[in-house]
Order: C-alpha cells, then structure tokens, then sequence
C-alpha cells in the first residue's frame, strides 16, 4: 500500500540548518508533487513555513500556547513577508539567511504603505522579530536602531496610552443605542449590553453561555471562550442590573449549553453579521463609536467605584484627582483583571496615565 499520502512532503533534495530540514537551493527548476517547477520564490515560501510549522503554536516569550486567531496571523502575515522580500528583489532561498538588509527592505516598505497604520506596522515588526527569534536571530533586528529601521522612527511608536475618552458613557446615550441595534437584531443587542454591563470583547459575548458560566452562587460569571490568548477569567456581578440581565438571558436560552449566537448561526459568520448590524446603525470606526468602546466605559467605571476619581483619560488633572497611589495601583490591577489582561500597564489604554 501506498502510504506516500499520509507522511509529510519533503523534497528530494534538502539541507539541514539546525533543527530545520529546509529545501535545498538546488530544488530550483525541479517538479514539485503538483508538477510545477520550483522557483526561487517557492523554495524560500516553503522553507518560512517550515519554521512555521514547528514553532506557531508557542507564545512569543512565555511557555503557553497561542489562539488559532494568533497563530493564522501569524502565518499570513510571515508568509506575506516572504513574498514581499522576494517582491523587493532580495532572491534569497533560506530564512535562517536573513540579514539586517532584509528587515529593513522589510520596514521600510510598510512605514511608505499609505494604507498601514502604525499599529499594524509596530504588529508586523514584531511578528518579525519573534520569528527571527524562533530560528535564533533575533540580533539580526535587535541590533537596528529605530533610526535605521524606519525613516522617521518617531512616528513609529505604538501608545499604549489613551489620549482620548473612547468610552460611550459621557457622549451618547448608551440604552438608546443599544435599543436601537435590538430593534435591528436582538441577539446582536444582547451581547452589546453584556459587553456594557462586564466590559466583554465582541467574540466573548458573543460565545457567552447564560446558564453555563453564570455562577448564581458565587455571584461571578466565568470568561472562557473568545478570550484573548485563551485566558480565562471570572468577573464578578456587583449590581442588581448585572444580575437582572443575566438572568434575563437565561430566560431565553433553550438549553444549557446555548451561546449569544442563534442556534443556527456559527461563530465565524455571525462575527460578520455582527458588524454588519452595528455599522448600519452607525457604530463602527467611521463615526467614531465602537463595540470596544464599551469595554473602555466599564473599565473607566470600575476605576471610579474602587477610587472615587474619574479616570486620567475623562481630562481631570491629577492634582484635582488627589488619589492616594495604593488604591490607584489596586484599582488598575482589578481593571486588568476583569478586562483580561495580564499586564497591569495595558490599563493605560482604557483609562489614561497615571503619571
């Protein structure tokens, strides 16, 4: 019997560069298994993808794996770089021969791409870097100063600090928005008021089971799919709202293991859905308003429950706040926590400096 289907291609000629097993240079011109010749483009494609392969299911920097959103990322975007050097001209065949040329071709061409923001730029240097580092050459990017990798390296800095109230709370009226999606979509009205009320992402709403992960007992309810890294966490419900609405949803809910998402819908279809619902009723990156922007409201309210202060983004000067710094730090820590960070510093982001 043929078992050539069932084990990995590997093609007839290969070298060995550590623990990769790359197509040898030679390959070129040679049949591949569909009957096409290849090139120099195609061996260094299939070459990326081997170290694809055996390190995209790691986390950057800590021992725990990654979420298929992370790891489909990360191949398209490793992928795309490939097909760009080569695009640039560098014909080179194996990753582990990139060279500081290279990572600046790279980073050059994404800060001149009109259509890139420096969020997405800051992202691709950094899937790049933890690339490099997979295949130890991580110093081929570490030893390049900002200057030298972009041209004005100043507009290159990611701010993890929020410089504007992106919340809802103080500009609209949260309720009447919130009616308005229901009227066009209930369910899609549902999960923007569960972000309200518990500061969840989209996808955690949405794939938020009401009579699964609502502890009555413990008065908490569990987070655990559609989270960010796959980390779980538990938020507490601290108000009779929070436990009126939760038991609310229950009451529409057929069985227990029944989501936010229609019995006949699955989650990749009803994530489009979603924002089609919510940008036709005017929320959505062109107005200004965003689902995420309820997260930034529940964050900012928390940080007012356990200070007594208005968050640094709300434009109150510290002086004025008179916070004392222990209840500053715990209140950033439970913002961190219920949002599902794991670094305290990303609260910044939500509800301003504490500088």
């Amino acid at each position: 019997m043929d078992h050539s289907l069932h084990e990995p291609y590997k093609p007839q000629l290969t070298v060995t560069d550590g623990v990769y097993v790359f197509a040898a240079p030679e390959m070129r011109g040679r049949l591949n298994r569909n009957g096409k010749p290849w090139t120099v483009r195609t061996i260094f494609v299939y070459n990326v993808q081997q170290v694809l392969y055996r390190n995209n299911s790691k986390h950057a920097k800590r021992q725990k794996p990654v979420s298929e959103k992370t790891k489909a990322n990360r191949f398209n975007e490793i992928r795309s770089m490939a097909h760009t050097l080569h695009d640039l001209g560098y014909r080179i065949t194996l990753p582990t021969h990139i060279r500081q040329k290279h990572v600046k071709a790279l980073t050059h061409f994404w800060e001149a791409r009109e259509d890139l923001q420096t969020a997405s730029v800051v992202q691709k240097v950094s899937i790049l870097r933890t690339f490099l580092r997979w295949m130890g050459k991580e110093g081929v990017i570490t030893g390049l100063s900002d200057k030298e990798l972009f041209s004005k390296p100043e507009l290159m800095k990611r701010e993890y600090v929020a410089k504007e109230d992106k919340s809802w709370d103080d500009k609209y009226d949260i309720d009447e928005l919130i009616q308005k999606v229901s009227d066009d979509c209930k369910y899609c009205g549902r999960q923007l008021k569960l972000s309200h009320l518990f500061g969840l992402r989209a996808k955690e709403s949405m794939l938020f089971r009401p009579n699964l992960d609502y502890d009555r007992e413990g008065q908490f309810i569990h987070v655990r799919r559609g989270t960010k890294g796959g980390r779980p966490r538990t938020v507490p419900v601290e108000s009779a709202e929070q436990r009126q609405y939760l038991e609310e949803l229950q009451s529409y809910s057929y069985d227990t293991n029944e989501s936010m998402i229609p019995r006949r819908s699955d989650p990749k279809s009803w994530i489009k859905h979603f924002y089609r619902v919510t940008k036709r009723n005017g929320i959505s990156r062109e107005t200004g308003i965003t689902p995420h922007g309820l997260r930034h409201g529940y964050a900012q309210r928390l940080y007012t429950r356990t200070t007594g202060h208005p968050a640094a983004v709300k434009d109150v000067p510290k002086i004025a706040r008179d916070i004392d710094m222990i209840e500053e730090r715990i209140a950033r820590l439970m913002v961190s926590e219920n949002l599902g960070h794991s670094r305290e510093s990303i609260t910044s982001a939500y509800i301003g400096s504490n500088d």
